[in-house]
Formats: C-alpha cells, sequence, structure tokens
C-alpha cells in the first residue's frame, strides 16, 4: 500500500507526464499540409492468401520508401497545378527490390489520379531508391500504395445525395 505521500507524489507525476505530453503534441510543427502515406497492401485477387509482409518488407523497406516520401510528394505537388486536378486517391506500385538493393522494373499497377505525368514521376523518383540488401540473395517483389490528399481532405469514399426525378410528363 502507498501511504498519503507516496499517492500524492505518484499523482503529481503522472499529471506532469500528462502535460509534458501535451506539450509535445501541441509543439509538432505542421509545415507540410499535403502529404502521401504508404499502406502496404495485398493486390493479389485470392482472399485465400493471408496478407504477410516480411519483417525485411515491415522495417527496411518501409523506412526507405518514408524516407524517401518527400520526392514522391513533389510529384503530387506537380500534379496539384493542373487545373481541375484530382486531389485525393491512391496510386500503386510493384517492383522487385535486387539482391543490391537496387530497384527493378518499377510499374504502376493502378492510379486514381487520372495523371499519366504523375506516375511517371513516381517511377523515376522510384527508380532512384536505393534499399538495403534483401536477407536472401534473391530478388524480392514488393507492392506498395501511396495515398495522396490535401490536409483536411478525407479519404472515405463521398456519399453523393441522389436528386429525385421528376417525371415531366405529370
Amino acid at each position: 500500500m502507498l501511504n498519503e505521500n507516496q499517492k500524492n507524489f505518484l499523482l503529481i507525476g503522472l499529471t506532469a507526464a500528462v502535460i509534458g505530453l501535451g506539450v509535445l503534441v501541441l509543439r509538432v510543427p505542421a509545415q507540410i499540409s499535403v502529404h502521401p502515406s504508404l499502406v502496404p497492401v495485398n493486390v493479389s485477387s485470392d482472399k485465400e492468401k493471408p496478407d504477410y509482409k516480411s519483417p525485411y518488407e515491415q522495417n527496411q523497406v518501409r523506412n526507405t520508401i518514408v524516407k524517401n516520401n518527400p520526392r514522391i510528394q513533389e510529384c503530387y505537388f506537380k500534379h496539384l497545378e493542373i487545373q481541375d486536378a484530382v486531389t485525393s486517391g491512391r496510386v500503386v506500385v510493384d517492383w522487385h527490390i535486387s539482391s543490391s538493393g537496387e530497384v527493378i522494373s518499377p510499374a504502376i499497377v493502378s492510379s486514381t489520379m487520372n495523371d499519366k505525368s504523375m506516375d511517371e514521376c513516381i517511377i523515376g523518383h522510384l527508380m532512384t531508391f536505393k534499399f538495403p540488401a534483401p536477407p536472401s540473395d534473391k530478388p524480392i517483389y514488393t507492392t506498395f500504395t501511396y495515398m495522396f490528399r490535401k490536409e483536411g481532405e478525407s479519404m472515405a469514399p463521398q456519399m453523393i445525395p441522389m436528386t429525385p426525378q421528376i417525371d415531366s410528363k405529370n
């Protein structure tokens, strides 16, 4: 059991920790207003297979992609300069990582951004990425989805209200 002084010190310590965490959260700068996020996905149509990513893919590959996100972001910023550009969507990319960590045969699997130059920009930057060597001496195939949106814009499908059809014959 804790005596009254110990309870007070514990309460003060917890309060200070919560306040400190709050200060850290408030100090996080929102310098970049538009950002892609990436999520590993299973693009296979075989629903029986589990979506498995090796530790290498979950750590080294993902870390390399995150480190290079600003370069992919440049493609998105250029895309937004187009009049009536799609402002949110996803681009699924796949490629092989050679035994030395080089990118081999990157390709756009699908894109909802409707911009070939953006797709080409992403592929061009991806070709320059240098990944850590895979744990085996064999190339590794990987797929990632880049999600793009303006800050504050939802990635959820939007509901479009149906307008009732008026029969002009009445």
